[in-house]
């Protein structure tokens, strides 16, 4: 063909066309696999989602290593253009949300008025090390809401990859092993959101009058589009200030959290996140403090939400 287009990991482009065009999220990590460079590099041009992804191919350099010998013969190093392709959101589906008659989203069985939600994979890692770091987020509401009389809920819309009664029953193992770390007989409630829902449905979630704000510890992002989806429903959200989101989460108008770049955890590492890389763990004690504010002082964060629903709306 005269124009190849190709869309998945960078090891799997192949140059097939007279002009080829790879298009990926990129990487979450500060690293990625030398076979990304090189796939990168049989493309005439890659689209990636965010400054993030763009900045960590072009900053990466390998050495190349003869198979046999073990000497260094070259260097594996990005030669090819890598441009940012916004994604963007369908703003004809997120958006604020006035009559909820019609709502197909019951959230009737949570009694708080009040609820934090998160939306994500719960992928491999041992608490805190896992990349959307959900389990160190349950632990931190946790301490964080122990022991109060007046106490939100966290709401999670989590699976392991699929949606399963098997994923299910295992992400709700996980958070009876965390609540089993935290001293206290007065905790507050954690409620799972279970299943596959549609663009609509979702929509209907993040404006469901009991979800307040939108939390995630993520460590790191190729682009981030539940953030991006929630914030047009003007609503506040808390999450990390680091990797793919920063691209159209402003710091004025939403809380992102300070920290550090720490290693990938074994527990975590696989062929694409590998041990040698980095990525952001969030500053603990700086989580919990926002998240008792936001909760004590919403109307502060709601004011604020509502100029970056502004910005990812018309921007």
């Amino acid at each position: 063909p005269d124009i190849w287009a190709q869309c998945t990991i960078p090891s799997e482009f192949q140059p097939i066309g007279k002009y080829n065009i790879g298009f990926t999220a990129g990487i979450e990590s500060t690293v990625c696999a030398p076979g990304w460079i090189e796939g990168l590099n049989k493309m005439d041009v890659t689209f990636v989602s965010s400054e993030h992804s763009k900045n960590v191919f072009e900053s990466v350099a390998f050495e190349k290593k003869d198979e046999k010998t073990g000497q260094v013969v070259g260097k594996i190093e990005l030669k090819k253009p890598v441009e940012v392709l916004f994604e963007g959101v369908n703003i004809d589906t997120y958006k604020p949300l006035k009559d909820f008659s019609s709502n197909s989203i019951n959230l009737g069985d949570i009694k708080e008025s009040f609820a934090f939600l998160h939306c994500g994979m719960w992928l491999n890692g041992d608490i805190g090390e896992d990349r959307k770091n959900i389990g160190m987020m349950i632990k931190i509401f946790l301490e964080t809401f122990k022991n109060k009389m007046n106490q939100p809920a966290l709401l999670l819309k989590v699976s392991q990859g699929t949606s399963s009664y098997m994923g299910r029953d295992a992400i709700l193992n996980k958070i009876e092993k965390i609540k089993a770390t935290v001293n206290s007989k007065l905790l507050p409630n954690i409620y799972l959101l279970n299943g596959d829902l549609t663009d609509e449905e979702m929509n209907e979630l993040y404006n469901n009058p009991k979800v307040k704000a939108m939390v995630s510890l993520t460590k790191g992002e190729g682009f981030g589009r539940p953030l991006l989806e929630f914030s047009t429903v003007e609503k506040p959200i808390l999450t990390t200030n680091w990797s793919g989101h920063t691209d159209f989460l402003h710091e004025e108008f939403t809380s992102l959290i300070g920290g550090k770049l720490t290693p990938v955890h074994p527990s975590a590492a696989n062929q694409w996140l590998l041990k040698e890389a980095q990525w952001f763990t969030a500053d603990y004690p700086q989580v919990g403090g926002h998240m008792r504010d936001m909760f004590d002082n919403y109307k502060v964060y709601k004011n604020r939400a509502k100029r970056q629903a502004a910005i990812s709306t018309k921007e």
